[in-house]
């Protein structure tokens, strides 16, 4: 009798588990995307700060640091940022991804941003 009372109990707390899991609003797919596409943006950062470099950072006007974010972005990937506090143009309303470096240079803070959006 007590086999059967473990036995019904074991299969009771794997209902319960397998509800919760199927109930849950995080579904495993949805984060899996998440963390591939923050994964997509960080990349996208990186790489912008590995081609124009930190003395064009440290040295460019913001209005230039904006206008480079602009064009180095494509159809997945927008590319922005705060440059000495100045918000640069194109943050989009939805996106699937989101990164973010923050450097001080000559004095000043630069953050470059980047976003993971649906084509």
């Amino acid at each position: 009798m007590r086999i059967l009372d473990i036995g019904v109990a074991t299969g009771y707390a794997l209902l319960c588990l397998s509800l919760v899991s199927v109930m849950s609003p995080y579904g495993a797919g949805g984060e899996a995307a998440r963390s591939t596409s923050g994964d997509h943006a960080n990349a996208a950062a990186y790489q912008y700060v590995q081609t124009v470099g930190l003395v064009f950072l440290g040295e460019a006007s913001p209005s230039q640091v904006c206008l480079s974010l602009q064009q180095h972005g494509n159809a997945t990937v927008v590319l922005g940022g705060v440059i000495a506090g100045h918000l640069c143009p194109g943050v989009p309303r939805a996106f699937e991804g989101e990164s973010s470096l923050t450097f001080i240079l000559a004095g000043r803070e630069d953050r470059i941003e980047a976003w993971v959006v649906e084509p």
